[in-house]
């Protein structure tokens, strides 16, 4: 089978030095109101907004104060117009330079999982009173970079920023993580279900990786997210599969090969038990 071929286009950020801030109504892209991903994390606040936001198919409503994370890969449509605020993008090298940094700084990777279910943060006044000043201070500190100005200042204040997220976070009532969202193994687990889910659909793969049997870490899996290893696979699979149908010229065969599935026949059933549609039904209702 040939290697994945990127099909969704990739938007190029002002990143400098692995970490930009800048605000969004000042940025022009040819990506403007079309699908997109991005190779970095990528924070979007919106102080002001109207329209759609869609994530993974997903659409939410814009309004005043409302927070989105993203991660590497994740689709994402923006409106055309009609919203201000601030991107922060970021990679996981800038923001982890070395061990002792990881053993040290907020682990921002669990306020970007949504192993559970994704959702925007929204923000009170007070927080977004907060989160501007650190935005300010972040502006300040990268206009002066090129002078040769650590960049561990900013990373601190980004420290901040994401701690602050995570409380407002858990302030949303609707959005409030269980603690055990935050088992250190179902992050590593997530991961390793990114970088495997095409080629390994076996709870067994995974299960190998922390020296456990397939029924305990789906015990695991199940007790903090509410959901199976199985489960977790197939979702992922669900969502690339919908992603390659609504933003690729694949046909349903190549599309399935590509995900690691055999029979074409089968990944249609496949698709169909968990989408509710067939492939091809899914791909002719994105573009009506």
């Amino acid at each position: 089978m040939n290697n994945t071929v990127d099909t969704i286009p990739y938007q190029q950020l002002p990143l400098k030095g692995q970490f930009s801030v800048f605000e969004m109504e000042n940025f022009q892209s040819e990506f403007a109101g079309v699908p997109h991903r991005h190779h970095a994390f990528q924070i979007l606040w919106f102080t002001k907004g109207s329209g759609d936001h869609v994530v993974d198919f997903v659409k939410y409503e814009l309004g005043d104060n409302i927070l989105f994370l993203l991660r590497p890969g994740q689709v994402h449509q923006l409106p055309k117009s009609g919203f201000f605020g601030y991107s922060i993008t970021f990679t996981e090298q800038f923001y982890w330079e070395n061990k002792h940094e990881r053993q040290t700084l907020y682990d921002f990777t669990t306020l970007f999982d949504d192993s559970q279910e994704y959702a925007p943060i929204h923000i009170s006044h007070p927080a977004a009173e907060s989160l501007g000043k650190i935005i300010s201070l972040m502006q300040s500190e990268q206009s002066v970079q090129i002078e040769g100005s650590s960049t561990s200042v900013i990373k601190h204040y980004l420290n901040a920023f994401l701690l602050l997220a995570e409380r407002e976070k858990k302030h949303n009532a609707a959005n409030s993580p269980d603690v055990h969202n935050h088992d250190a193994r179902i992050i590593q687990l997530r991961r390793l279900v990114e970088k495997n889910f095409r080629q390994e659909h076996q709870a067994g793969f995974y299960a190998a990786h922390f020296s456990l049997t397939a029924k305990r870490l789906n015990e695991i899996a199940k007790e903090a997210i509410n959901k199976t290893v199985t489960d977790m696979v197939h979702a992922r699979l669900i969502l690339e599969a919908k992603r390659q149908l609504a933003f690729s010229n694949r046909n349903v065969k190549e599309i399935c090969y590509e995900l690691g599935f055999e029979d074409p026949a089968y990944f249609s059933r496949f698709f169909r038990h968990h989408a509710g549609i067939s492939p091809h039904e899914f791909r002719e209702s994105v573009f009506k």
